[in-house]
């Protein structure tokens, strides 16, 4: 068509576009121009901090207080602090017992309370997903007093009943809780004709729920046991009001020994281990990129 109309080629040339959406306006460049100004200025809010935590757990100049200034001097002396003067690796390993532990009862119990709200019609299902949906707007701190009281009451029966384990039970039942719904959303957008299909075949319901269902659903399990893991990472009020010997702290009560305590005050050591604590969640971020991604962009039929 250019070489048998080339003047209607020319003439045209500048209205076609690549896409429906028409050229910007001024008053459009301006509001873009606004919100990329936006978008910086609230990524330098947030980077800024970050290296500064950086710069200050490998700076040697830095003393008993984080000092903003522009003398540097490559070390490690904060990190070797943090090992040898302050129970550290203890508040790693309380950490990585209550996540690891608090990760798994909820993948299991979300599992199978996600599947049976999603596939199963009983009496009382209604009313029980809205006690749950309730019971979410009260604050974890406002049942304080019942933590400590069912804590006697577990101890005095199982002698080796310890308040980490109790704080566990708080992360886990909080986490079925609020991720059910989840869980049950995800399973509701799965077609029940798998289900018919595998029960031709002569599969039972636990064939289903194991077979069928929960490959399917790994990759919203996936983020349900990420975020499972991550919540005692960044909890402190809990752990500071339920633990009471500075070795059962976990990391978040721990670090926090090293800034509220002028006889303990070492606030470069803090920021090396807000930088390590972050280590291991920034990994998991990233090897589960792809199951994140999936997990929250899918929601069709499969099968």
């Amino acid at each position: 068509m250019g070489e048998r109309f080339p003047f209607f080629q020319r003439k045209n040339k500048s209205k076609l576009y690549l896409s429906d959406r028409q050229p910007l306006t001024l008053q459009g460049k301006i509001g873009l121009v606004i919100a990329h100004l936006v978008l910086i200025l609230w990524a330098i809010i947030i980077i800024w901090p970050l290296y500064q935590m950086v710069v200050s757990a490998f700076n040697g100049l830095q003393d008993g207080y984080l000092v903003l200034n522009r003398n540097f001097a490559f070390s490690l002396e904060h990190f070797e602090y943090l090992f040898t003067e302050t129970l550290y690796l203890a508040w790693v390993r309380n950490t990585l017992f209550i996540s690891i532990s608090t990760a798994l009862l909820t993948l299991l119990f979300v599992s199978f309370t996600g599947y049976a709200y999603s596939r199963y019609r009983f009496k009382g299902r209604k009313s029980s997903l809205m006690a749950i949906l309730l019971i979410q707007t009260i604050p974890v701190f406002a049942g304080i007093t019942a933590f400590f009281t069912m804590h006697s009451i577990l101890s005095s029966v199982l002698p080796y009943f310890t308040r980490q384990m109790m704080l566990i039970l708080i992360y886990s039942g909080g986490a079925i809780a609020a991720n059910t719904f989840i869980l049950k959303g995800y399973i509701d957008s799965i077609s029940t004709e798998l289900d018919d299909a595998a029960k031709i075949d002569g599969c039972s319901n636990m064939q289903i729920y194991r077979l069928i269902i929960m490959p399917v659903a790994k990759p919203m399990l996936m983020i349900i046991g990420l975020w499972s893991f991550i919540g005692p990472f960044m909890d402190f009020l809990m752990p500071r009001v339920l633990l009471t010997s500075p070795s059962s702290y976990t990391l978040a009560a721990g670090l926090f020994t090293l800034v509220n305590d002028f006889r303990t005050m070492n606030q470069p050591a803090f920021a090396a281990g807000g930088l390590l604590t972050a280590i291991p969640i920034v990994l998991l971020f990233i090897s589960l990129q792809g199951q994140l991604v999936s997990g929250l962009a899918k929601g069709s039929v499969k099968g």
